[in-house]
């Protein structure tokens, strides 16, 4: 989850991203609940599934039962799932 952290700029030199303080710590980093929520939902979004009432609890849910290896993996499919379905 280093892009969080990454400041990224766009070509006018506005950041989208907050850019971090000298370092991140512990008080500004996310649960790992939270990244997996964060990695899960952007997933979904950038796939064209736009989210709809009751997503967030479900897509919470997930991300605090299942460990990161799993989610990665879930995110891998979705990603997927959504090249495949781009008309050629």
């Amino acid at each position: 989850m280093n892009l969080l952290y990454t400041p990224q700029q766009s070509v006018s030199g506005d950041y989208f991203l907050a850019p971090p303080a000298a370092a991140p710590s512990a008080a500004c980093a996310l649960s790992a609940t939270d990244a997996r929520w964060v990695e899960l939902h952007a997933a979904l979004i950038s796939a064209g599934v736009p989210p709809q009432p009751g997503d967030s609890t479900a897509v919470h849910t997930i991300a605090r039962q299942l460990d990161d290896a799993t989610v990665s993996a879930v995110v891998a499919w979705i990603d997927s799932a959504a090249i495949l379905a781009q008309p050629h």
